[in-house]
C-alpha cells in the first residue's frame, strides 16, 4: 500500500517540528517545505514537480503578536498571502488542508469557545489569523485546527512562547509575576503532534475544530507547577490579577476552548494540563 503523503510548512517550529517527527515515525512520507510561502511563483514551479500529497499541515506563520503590530504589511503577507498560496497549492494537487490557528481569534472576554462561536480579533496578529481560516474555508478539503500551544523549542532554540519564558525565568531563579486572572487550557506540541496523527486517520467532516486540554489553568497556576519542579527556585515569585499592573494594557483573560466536540463527537481525548506541563518538564528540561 502506497504511504499517504504529507507536506509541512514551518516544519522547523514548535508545532511543525514535533508533528514532522511524529508524522515520520508512524510510516508517512513527509515532506518539508521551505519554499517562501510569500512567494506565489516559486509555489507554482513547485507543484510540477511535486503534485500528489495528500495532505497539506499549514503550521508557518509569525505569531510574535508585537511584531505584527509594528511590521503589519509583513504579517499579512506571511499569515494571509502565505495561506493563499498554500490553500492554492492544496488545490492543485487535490490535497486535505490543516490550518493551525488560534484561540485568539476570539476576544477572550467569556472563554469556552466553542466551533461555532464568532470570532472577535483584537489584534492585528489575530485578524491575520482570523483572515486566513476565511481562506481556507473556501477550499472543500480544508480544515481549521483552533489551539493553545505551549512546548519547549528544538535544539535550544528559543521564541516568544509563555512557557518558554515561564521555564527559563524560574530555572534562572529571577524574580517573576504571574496573574491570576488569565486563563487558558494549552496543549503541548508533543500531544499536539500526536492529536493530529489521529485527526488525519479520522479526517473529519466538520471544517472547524477545537484542541486543548480537558480543564483549564491560570498563568499563575501554571507556574506554581513549574516552581514545584525545579525545587532550588529561589526566586520571587508574585501571583496577581491583571489589573494590579499600573498603565497595563487591558487584554483577554478567558482565552480557552471548549473541546466537547472533538472528545464526544470524534473520540479524541484530551489530557489535562497539569499532565502536559509534566510531559514538556519530563521531555525538555535537564
Amino acid at each position: 500500500m502506497k504511504k499517504q503523503e504529507i507536506l509541512i510548512t514551518g516544519a522547523t517550529g514548535l508545532l511543525g517540528s514535533a508533528v514532522f517527527k511524529k508524522l515520520q515515525r508512524v510510516g508517512y512520507a513527509v515532506c518539508d517545505f521551505s519554499i517562501d510561502i510569500r512567494d506565489a511563483a516559486a509555489m507554482k514551479n513547485y507543484t510540477k514537480k511535486h503534485n500528489n500529497f495528500d495532505w497539506i499541515i499549514h503550521t508557518a506563520a509569525i505569531t510574535d503578536v508585537a511584531r505584527c503590530e509594528k511590521e503589519q504589511r509583513l504579517c499579512y503577507e506571511v499569515n494571509v498571502q502565505g495561506t493563499r498560496n498554500i490553500r492554492n497549492l492544496a488545490e492543485k494537487t487535490g490535497a486535505r488542508l490543516l490550518y493551525i490557528s488560534t484561540a485568539s481569534v476570539f476576544s477572550g472576554d467569556t472563554g469556552n469557545y466553542k466551533e461555532t462561536d464568532l470570532p472577535y480579533p483584537k489584534n492585528f496578529y489575530n485578524l491575520s489569523k482570523l483572515l486566513g481560516e476565511q481562506i481556507v474555508q473556501e477550499y472543500p478539503l480544508g480544515l481549521i485546527l483552533r489551539i493553545n500551544l505551549i512546548g519547549i523549542h528544538p535544539k535550544g532554540s528559543r521564541g516568544l512562547n509563555f512557557f518558554e519564558w515561564l521555564v527559563d525565568t524560574i530555572k534562572s531563579n529571577k524574580d517573576i509575576k504571574l496573574f491570576n486572572d488569565i486563563m487558558i487550557n494549552p496543549l503541548s506540541n508533543l500531544t499536539l503532534a500526536e492529536l493530529i496523527s489521529k485527526l488525519i486517520k479520522i479526517n473529519p467532516k466538520k471544517n472547524i475544530l477545537h484542541f486543548g486540554s480537558k480543564n483549564i489553568l491560570s498563568k499563575a497556576d501554571m507556574g506554581k507547577l513549574v516552581i514545584k519542579f525545579f525545587k532550588k527556585y529561589n526566586g520571587k515569585a508574585q501571583f496577581i490579577n491583571t489589573d494590579e499592573i499600573a498603565n497595563k494594557t487591558p487584554g483577554p483573560k478567558q482565552m480557552w476552548l471548549n473541546v466537547d466536540y472533538v472528545q464526544n463527537k470524534l473520540g479524541v481525548k484530551m489530557p489535562t494540563l497539569e499532565s502536559e506541563i509534566k510531559r514538556i518538564l519530563l521531555n525538555n528540561v535537564r
